[in-house]
């Protein structure tokens, strides 16, 4: 049977050693050097755009980890970029209908579709700013 034993840093790392129950000299020398037991937790499935953040605490004498989900700011602004990226690739159509209505041709682009098209990246990129707020 495998033994978990852990100790925390100065710095907040996590330093974890698995033992085998065998293993008793070298269980207490990592006892006397400041290895508690390890209480693992399931890290938790995230929604895209979320990260799942592992602590550590000592609680009764071991070593717990808990987790936190946190937006992945680092996914949500490429994705932020990649929605921006798609409204300039569209922006010709925009000036194209801009032109010929100004000069009274007929629009090249069905202008109800692109606007709605154009508006829901519109959308998603304020929803997903929203996140970073």
């Amino acid at each position: 049977m495998d033994i978990l034993l852990a100790k925390i840093d100065e710095n907040g790392i996590i330093d974890t050693r698995r033992c085998q129950h065998l293993q008793g000299e070298y269980i207490t020398k990592l006892r006397n050097a400041g290895y508690l037991d390890f209480v693992p937790s399931e890290q938790p499935r995230c929604d895209a755009g979320y990260i799942a953040k592992d602590s550590f605490t000592i609680v009764d004498g071991k070593v717990v980890q808990s987790w936190e989900t946190k937006i992945d700011t680092e996914t949500i602004e490429t994705q932020i970029g990649e929605l921006k990226q798609r409204l300039s690739e569209s922006d010709y159509k925009v000036t194209k209908c801009y032109e010929c209505s100004l000069v009274g041709e007929t629009l090249p682009y069905d202008i109800q579709a692109l606007h709605d098209e154009r508006q829901a990246i519109r959308d998603e990129i304020n929803r997903l700013e929203s996140l970073l707020a």
